[in-house]
């Protein structure tokens, strides 16, 4: 999106912060999105953002929030824990091997959620929690090309890269159900936004079907 030429790597060790995704710059390790986000935006003279006002910026970081600190839990729950027939199809693997990797991985999400608080709301609340965080996303875009006008911002990044994983990697769950059938214009935008930056998507990701 910022136009800054880059080297993805397909290993998964962890970066500094013990998370994904991270980078290395000139030999400097830095995890967080975020924070490698605001360091790039430095280093590299780039401001997605330079279109918006004060009150404009605070609108848009609230939704990212949003997304990143409240709804994230319920689309971890829903695909990690929920919906592991769906995850494993996806992922094409034995199910030895896809137990291997998730069992940890699920006694790590449902920890965190509860040390969060919002593991211990029943799944009825957990999933209208999330439903109306969609909602409000969805209400926001309206009929807007992306979330704060006519081009693209940061918080486009987050918004993306969240529903992207339930278009793409969520089939089949009450989440898919309210991207696609009450709430399509967030459908539409991902796509929208898939189509202008990854017009090699297909390639990348091994998909020959128009629809996965």
């Amino acid at each position: 999106m910022a136009d800054i030429p880059y080297e993805p790597s397909t290993e998964m060790a962890m970066g500094p912060k013990g998370k994904l995704p991270w980078i290395e710059y000139n030999g400097q390790a830095m995890g967080d999105s975020n924070l490698i986000i605001e360091f790039l935006n430095k280093e590299k003279g780039v401001d997605l953002n330079r279109s918006l006002h004060d009150a404009d910026r605070a609108v848009s970081r609230a939704f990212v929030k949003m997304l990143e600190e409240n709804t994230y839990w319920g689309g971890a729950k829903c695909k990690m824990i929920d919906n592991q027939d769906k995850i494993q199809e996806l992922w094409e693997v034995s199910w030895f091997i896809f137990f291997f990797y998730l069992k940890p991985a699920i006694k790590t999400i449902k920890k965190n959620m509860w040390a969060h608080g919002i593991g211990r709301h029943s799944d009825a609340e957990l999933e209208a929690i999330v439903e109306k965080d969609v909602r409000a996303l969805s209400d926001f875009l309206g009929s807007k090309l992306y979330l704060m006008g006519d081009e693209p911002t940061e918080a486009d990044a987050a918004v993306f890269g969240f529903l992207a994983q339930i278009l793409w990697t969520m089939p089949g769950t009450y989440m898919y159900r309210i991207v696609t059938e009450d709430c399509p214009n967030l459908q539409a935008y991902t796509i929208r936004m898939k189509e202008r930056y990854w017009l090699d998507w297909d390639q990348l990701t091994g998909n020959t079907k128009k629809d996965q």
